[in-house]
């Protein structure tokens, strides 16, 4: 059996493995889009670059034989910069959101997609438990939030945006109705032990007390005056009481512990604190500068000083977020910055330097013309906005209003392998971009799958499923050089193309050129359900 040395370690393998397989049987770990299992390799993106020790030549792991007494290196850092090279090409023509607009500009990044996905489907119980693993006291904040989301979704270039916080709202106050009682609680996080103390019920307080709970640990809010969210009820009058009220008790119903009447106006008061929690949350603004130098933290006028990233204060353990760095801050941004608390406490407690989660990774096409949008409003209903004020009154007229959505997300963005790697390389995607990108298309001929060319690499997967599956036209590339595109033979269409292999074809795109209809039912595994027979129309 020939041996194979990776990074020094030996391994042998049958005659005619490839380098990956060989990492494969020794554990060892190398990324790949377009390789495929059970089919020849293409080796066309590179990602899977070894390098060969003797020389320093980079070669494709997945379609090169090993060699008896082969040296290839695999975790080196010029290996990782030639990954991460090949990744930052293959993004310099990929036209996509990843993430809609609408999710990527809200501060709190809810998922609107999924939630839309879910009040389409008549089920707001779901969609309030996407809602609630996201965003805290979403039934009052989207009553008074500007609404950011609105303002980015694509549907609005045509004519109205949809109505995400009307919709919302309707996913939030049906819940009960949907799930047979009390609105459903996300599962939390196993017990850490560890207690935390966050001083201040207002938007920012409760979010981060409602996510710290979610970790799993012990979470108290204390509060100066009698009652929680005061400042809520101050600042927003027109409130429901009743929705205030039932956003609390949902707080306390999911094990935060609520300490009203509690003023923390010192030093001596902050020490009592940290006495009795390892963590401290100052989710309040002091009324001035007298005031934050008694607490006996490092102060700059009438604010206190915290790390930009980490978010704690000069005193190990004392965490600040809120009015106290952010007096005129939105509602929206404050959930979020009690949702950002909540991670750095989080990291702190788990022995890791704590630091703002930083933002989703997404691919953004940037501003559209008229042509392009035509291209998005095929997959959307084409009526206008369902009614002014709250459309979402009933199930009927939110499902009317959830199809307006043009589907501007990535289906696959979660399960994304290229994102994953773009990820963990920590890769520029605009490295290579030039000034010029190509036009927008999206076909939907087929009644299962949705194709965009833009996100298309190339790797020829769904070619190699169809012909697999024995397709009469099946699929491949038409044209030369930067003028490849992948099509169906004699200029057919789509549908004629993946009579029987659609699903198959899906489940072999590794980078959601490739997607079903059927939104959330799309399979991710490369690997494995390519090979079988077929239902598919």
């Amino acid at each position: 059996m020939p041996g194979i040395l990776i990074d020094g370690r030996s391994i042998e393998v049958p005659d005619g493995a490839t380098v990956l397989q060989a990492a494969r049987r020794a554990g060892i770990e190398i990324p790949t889009l377009c390789y495929l299992e059970g089919f020849e390799a293409g080796a066309s993106c590179m990602v899977c670059a070894v390098r060969l020790k003797h020389n320093g030549q980079f070669i494709p792991s997945c379609g090169s034989r090993v060699v008896d007494g082969m040296e290839v290196e695999c975790g080196t850092p010029e290996v990782r910069e030639a990954r991460r090279m090949a990744l930052e090409l293959l993004f310099s023509d990929h036209l996509g959101d990843c993430l809609s607009p609408c999710q990527r500009i809200c501060p709190a990044h809810l998922g609107i997609p999924a939630v839309l996905k879910h009040v389409r489907e008549g089920d707001s119980g779901l969609a309030a438990g996407v809602i609630r693993n996201d965003l805290a006291l979403a039934g009052l904040l989207c009553r008074v939030c500007h609404r950011p989301c609105e303002s980015g979704c694509r549907r609005g270039v045509r004519d109205e945006p949809v109505a995400i916080a009307d919709l919302v709202l309707h996913a939030v106050g049906t819940e009960s109705a949907a799930s047979g009682g009390e609105p459903r609680l996300p599962a939390p996080a196993p017990e850490r032990g560890a207690r935390v103390a966050v001083v201040g019920a207002g938007f920012t307080g409760l979010s981060a007390a409602w996510f710290l709970r979610g970790n799993g640990y012990r979470c108290t809010v204390i509060e100066a005056r009698e009652r929680p969210a005061e400042t809520i009820r101050g600042a927003y009058p027109g409130l429901p009481p009743e929705d205030i009220e039932r956003e609390v008790a949902l707080i306390e119903r999911f094990g935060v512990e609520l300490r009203t009447g509690c003023r923390v106006a010192d030093e001596g008061a902050l020490d009592g604190l940290t006495e009795e929690f390892e963590a401290v949350l100052l989710a309040v603004g002091p009324d001035g500068p007298e005031q934050a130098q008694a607490l006996g933290l490092e102060t700059a006028g009438k604010k206190i000083v915290a790390g930009r990233e980490s978010m704690m204060t000069s005193r190990p353990g004392v965490f600040v977020a809120g009015r106290a760095v952010r007096p005129a801050g939105k509602p929206v941004q404050s959930v979020a910055d009690g949702k950002a608390a909540a991670v750095c406490i989080d990291q702190f407690l788990s022995g890791q330097p704590p630091s703002r989660p930083p933002k989703p990774f997404s691919c953004f096409i940037g501003k559209i013309d008229a042509g392009e949008m035509d291209e998005f409003m095929r997959d959307a209903d084409a009526a206008e906005r369902a009614g002014e004020g709250r459309a979402a009154v009933d199930i009927e007229r939110a499902i009317v209003e959830t199809n307006r959505c043009v589907h501007c997300h990535c289906a696959l963005a979660d399960t994304c392998r290229m994102r994953q790697l773009a990820i963990e390389y920590e890769i520029n995607p605009t490295r290579f971009t030039s000034g010029e990108r190509m036009r927008f298309q999206r076909n939907i001929e087929h009644p299962l799958v949705r194709f965009e060319p833009g996100k298309c690499i190339r790797c020829g997967n769904c070619i190699k499923v169809a012909a697999n599956y024995r397709e009469a036209l099946g699929l491949t590339f038409i044209g030369r050089g930067f003028d490849v595109h992948l099509g169906v033979p004699f200029h057919e269409s789509m549908r004629q193309g993946l009579l029987k292999a659609a699903r198959a074809a899906v489940a072999a795109c590794p980078t959601g050129a490739l997607t079903l209809k059927e939104e959330g039912s799309e399979v991710r595994t490369q690997e494995s359900g390519v090979r079988g027979e077929s239902r598919d129309p």
